[in-house]
């Protein structure tokens, strides 16, 4: 284990290595000490978030600041200097986001990239071993579905929106294979970046286990299905996305019960909590980046709240909760179960949700890919495909299960007038709820084509549908050191 350790200390090194270097010369490649199995077993079970900035699990960093899913006033807006300076431009769609003395570097990028050269480097040094070749066979499995999803963020953060159309010519991400090789930064086509995720996840499955039942950092074909169903949802194939989707939840489709995650009155207080790994809905454990915080921007004011939370009702002074991710997930209640302040902040972290995890989850907040998501793209594809009841059941088991007990009355077909754009838009709806928090709102803005309002206190802005500010702009510096890498227009 000391030299697992020595060998991820060399990579961190190689990470914040100065100079003018290419962003390549930064990333992990080259030196590997492992050399059994067990040793690969253990590097890849690199999950440790307090310790380390860079790992594994760690794969987001204020993705959603461009969404409706976030409010700041001022103070809170003023509050992103230093290190979040670009934080603060971005929501305020700014033209111009990174500066090239910024006190950052570009955390989503980083990341990302460092898990595909790390991967990179152990399925190059992974071949050499052969003391267990079925272990090796399902590390290697592991490694590529990192890998493929490291890709699927990096191209949906930092590219336009799949439109297969376009997708052939459109800009994507470079793909690195060997970071040894110092590979040039060509942004890919979309089209690419998409063919290079389903040729991993495909090629990882035969050797994965059907499901993980603690060590959820560890990929399972349950988990790739998952991730299969996401990518088919964002490149519109309702089709394919819904078979994934009911793959995945033929594995592993357990959903929490609110009721039953705590005790006495219904506040985040109250939660019992739970480890990450006896988290029964995790599908494959994701973070967000070490130190930036869910809970830092994801705010939403009272009125907007309550909107997308409408499961309650006020009598007097006394609010009575019947949607319990109200009061399970944000804070800003009393204990008559009112709002108290003019925001909401989504609250769940490791002092509540993983609070028997103590400090080792403090370093970053869960963002796992789960069985809620798989729902609700189960919801969408069916809704999309006409199958509208079966959308609709979808719908009210999510709420049943989120629901206080008998408060819950089913949504019907009639209730919507059995329009099919009725039911979409209320499965849209749903899929906000309960995906809140998950980083994933701004693809959805993406693919949905929405526009996005948001305030400064008083200050209005306003970003149209498909705008260009949209998709991340890559960080100054990467393009200064790599003249190949194309910069997004905004």
């Amino acid at each position: 284990m000391k030299k697992i350790t020595q060998y991820i200390c060399f990579l961190l090194a190689l990470i914040f290595a100065a100079g003018c270097k290419k962003f390549t010369d930064e990333l992990p490649k080259g030196i590997l000490v492992a050399k059994t199995t067990t040793d690969f077993r253990k590097l890849l079970d690199d999950v440790d978030n307090q310790r380390y900035s860079f790992s594994l699990s760690q794969v987001s960093s204020y993705v959603d600041i461009i969404s409706d899913d976030c409010y700041a006033d001022s103070t809170k807006w003023l509050s992103w200097t230093t290190t979040r300076q670009h934080v603060n431009a971005l929501y305020a769609f700014d033209q111009q986001v990174w500066l090239y003395d910024a006190m950052t570097d570009d955390v989503n990028w980083k990341n990302q990239y460092y898990i595909v050269s790390l991967i990179g480097t152990i399925l190059i040094e992974l071949e050499k071993v052969t003391d267990n070749p079925q272990l090796k066979k399902q590390l290697a499995a592991e490694a590529r579905v990192h890998r493929a999803y490291a890709y699927l963020n990096l191209i949906n953060i930092y590219a336009k929106h799949y439109d297969a159309a376009t997708a052939g010519i459109d800009l994507g991400v470079p793909i690195i294979e060997d970071a040894t090789q110092l590979p040039p930064l060509i942004r890919q086509p979309v089209q690419k970046v998409y063919d290079y995720i389903f040729s991993e996840l495909e090629s990882a499955l035969p050797d994965l286990p059907d499901d993980i039942v603690i060590y959820t950092h560890r990929p399972s074909k349950a988990a790739v299905y998952a991730i299969m169903a996401r990518a088919y949802l964002y490149m519109g194939k309702y089709t394919e996305a819904l078979a994934s989707a009911e793959k995945s939840l033929a594995i592993h489709n357990f959903l929490h019960d609110y009721n039953s995650l705590y005790t006495g009155a219904d506040f985040i207080t109250n939660l019992i909590g739970m480890k990450r790994n006896n988290d029964k809905e995790v599908l494959l454990h994701k973070t967000t980046s070490k130190g930036f915080l869910l809970n830092n921007y994801m705010i939403l004011d009272s009125a907007s709240f309550n909107k997308l939370y409408p499961g309650f009702t006020t009598v007097g002074t006394v609010t009575t909760n019947y949607d319990l991710r109200r009061t399970l997930k944000f804070s800003g209640f009393n204990s008559a179960g009112t709002i108290t302040g003019k925001t909401l902040t989504y609250t769940v972290t490791y002092t509540s949700w993983y609070k028997t995890d103590g400090s080792n989850s403090s370093g970053a907040d869960n963002i796992a890919i789960s069985t809620p998501e798989m729902y609700m793209i189960r919801a969408e594809c069916n809704a999309r495909l006409n199958n509208l009841q079966k959308a609709l059941d979808d719908v009210n088991l999510i709420r049943t299960k989120r629901y206080k007990t008998g408060t819950y009355t089913a949504i019907t077909l009639t209730d919507l007038g059995s329009s099919q754009a009725n039911v979409i838009n209320e499965v849209l709806l749903e899929r906000r709820r309960e995906l809140y928090g998950k980083e994933l709102r701004l693809y959805d803005i993406k693919r949905l084509h929405l526009p996005v309002t948001h305030y400064i206190s008083s200050r209005r802005l306003d970003l149209p549908a498909d705008d260009p500010k949209l998709v991340w702009p890559i960080f100054t510096k990467y393009i200064q050191l790599n003249p190949e890498l194309q910069q997004n227009p905004r």
